[in-house]
């Protein structure tokens, strides 16, 4: 929940709210407005860099549990300062570089306490979580939403319904402060001075296979969600209760599919089910051409993306904690978690740039190009990286 409430705090709370967002506080035309709030999603995931890389060490000094309760407050904050003041765009640039900054360091600690303190044969499926979260975020948001909608009234959200919902970002708070410390913290005794130096100096290669694999499925996953509502609007032209329909649909199948995908890597290996996973992508990479075609098999067509764009990384949290030892694990797991994520973000922003400069109709071509040439690279990184199932358990 402390990590359905992170996706939830730094992206889908501003993406749902755009609309208002934009109205408020971007003055000009309704896509300058719409670009502004998109820009700070990418500046908020550009500072969980420098957050992971700071509060990372600092989790590994001194445990996930302190890292996690200040990163609650400092990534929950910025958003309440939001709701309660009128800000102009520079102080919210400012508000969302801070929320960004300890977003970072809030992953340095719920992705890796859950995996340290589950016994082996629970890590699979609970490493689903790391994809699950996304679907599990919207799917609270539109809870939320429509709660706060039927409470405020259409007209009054615009004033107040918003802000409303951005208050909602301190639900993070129980569960960050709630959390108990790692148990593998607790028994390891090795305090290293400078995790980002052995870091980078005896776990190079696994540090780039981490990222590498964390981006290409972040990129997968962004591939489809970020663009979806936008693929379905102006090239299926739904509605927007339509979409908000097939969006719910995607978000129910993307949990499920996460879940099953780590837990098949507990039997079948993380390395063997990113395989599957990359090669179920090319398979099925035209589900975006049949979108395009097929209006009334919607749902059915969405319900496919939704399962293969987050699959095969059902086991990639396990993956990225198993390649390090207990002393640096912070360090490295947010820094590959939180490279990879940039990655992934920046990829829906290529493809949109390139499409408004050629032309919509291009969008389902460049949709399954996309997780054509995701697919393939995911296929050939997998291979060359080694599995790493029951390493935690190893370690001395």
């Amino acid at each position: 929940m402390s990590y359905t409430f992170l996706v939830y705090n730094y992206s889908v709370l501003l993406v749902f709210n755009s609309p208002y967002i934009s109205e408020l506080l971007f003055k000009g035309s309704y896509i300058f407005s719409l670009l502004g709030v998109y820009a700070l999603v990418l500046i908020d995931v550009i500072m969980r860099v420098p957050g992971a890389y700071i509060l990372g060490p600092i989790s590994d000094k001194y445990g996930r549990k302190f890292v996690i309760r200040i990163s609650s407050i400092g990534s929950a904050l910025p958003l309440v300062i939001i709701a309660l003041f009128q800000v102009n765009p520079l102080i919210l640039i400012l508000l969302y570089i801070i929320q960004g900054f300890f977003t970072g360091g809030l992953s340095a600690g719920i992705t890796v306490i859950g995996i340290e303190d589950l016994p082996e044969r629970h890590r699979g499926w609970f490493s689903g979580s790391g994809f699950a979260v996304g679907g599990s975020a919207y799917l609270i948001a539109s809870l939320i939403f429509f709660s706060i909608l039927k409470f405020t009234g259409n007209a009054n959200y615009l004033n107040i319904g918003w802000r409303i919902m951005f208050l909602t970002s301190l639900l993070v708070l129980p569960f960050g402060f709630l959390m108990p410390e790692s148990r593998k913290f607790r028994e390891n005794k090795e305090r290293i001075k400078t995790p980002i130096r052995i870091l980078i100096s005896y776990y190079k290669r696994k540090f780039i296979l981490s990222a590498s694999l964390t981006a290409l499925w972040a990129s997968m996953n962004a591939l489809a969600n970020s663009l979806l509502p936008n693929f379905l609007y102006s090239v299926n032209h739904f509605t927007k209760v339509q979409i908000t329909e097939m969006s719910l649909i995607y978000s129910v199948m993307t949990i499920v599919s996460a879940f099953i995908g780590g837990e098949l890597s507990e039997t079948l290996g993380r390395k063997r089910i990113s395989l599957i996973g990359g090669l179920l992508g090319i398979i099925f990479s035209p589900t975006f051409i049949l979108l395009a075609n097929l209006r009334n098999f919607a749902p059915y067509l969405i319900a496919i993306i939704g399962f293969t764009s987050v699959f095969g990384g059902g086991g990639i949290m396990a993956y990225v904690n198993e390649n390090y030892p207990t002393k640096i694990r912070s360090t490295g797991v947010s820094l590959s978690w939180n490279i990879g994520f940039l990655v992934g973000n920046l990829i829906p922003l290529l493809i949109t740039t390139v499409l408004y400069n050629t032309s919509i109709s291009l969008f389902p071509i460049a949709e399954t190009t996309s997780m054509i040439i995701l697919g393939i690279i995911i296929i050939i990184v997998s291979l060359i990286s080694h599995e790493t199932k029951g390493n935690i358990d190893r370690e001395k």
